[in-house]
């Protein structure tokens, strides 16, 4: 007996064909280190880590090679470090005031870390891994790690050298 080919089995052969492209389109737009196309430009990331004890302030050090995320690792450079006393809103409940104060003994750590990243337009990516404002993540180096929020990102424009 002679198997017949006719329009049925030719549009679930292309249904099939189209599966397996979206699936490949779909994984390959996920894979890590996919940057796809943008504008490679020197940026600046800055990472708050609040509220740590003082023997942390002194290990950031300018010029750290650092790592920045957990499963996928953006890398770079500090090039600044600035602490300042930790604050807290504390309420005050006979008057209803809200007011700033320094709680004892902790400190806020700002780092800011050199990058050189890419800007496709919808996010800006560091070595494939996409970075954004709000979003809490590690940052490591040799001798010392801590946990904190992404507070900036600052991309510099090719032109002039100048902030964009």
């Amino acid at each position: 007996m002679k198997a017949k080919f006719n329009a049925i089995d030719a549009l679930i052969i292309i249904a099939v064909i189209a599966v397996i492209a979206v699936g490949i389109l779909y994984f390959k737009t996920l894979t890590p280190g996919n940057t796809g196309s943008g504008t490679a430009s020197k940026g600046i990331v800055q990472i708050e880590l609040a509220n740590e004890d003082e023997y942390l302030t002194e290990l950031p050090k300018e010029g750290d090679e650092v790592t920045i995320g957990v499963r996928e690792k953006a890398r770079g450079t500090v090039s600044k470090v600035t602490v300042e006393p930790a604050e807290t809103v504390a309420y005050d409940l006979n008057s209803g005031a809200a007011n700033i104060s320094v709680i004892p003994d902790k400190y806020d750590i700002y780092i800011d870390v050199a990058v050189d990243a890419v800007d496709t337009g919808s996010q800006i990516e560091v070595d494939g891994v996409p970075l954004r404002v709000g979003v809490s993540d590690a940052i490591r180096s040799r001798g010392w790690a801590g946990y904190g929020y992404i507070t900036g990102v600052d991309l510099e424009s090719e032109e002039d050298g100048s902030d964009a």
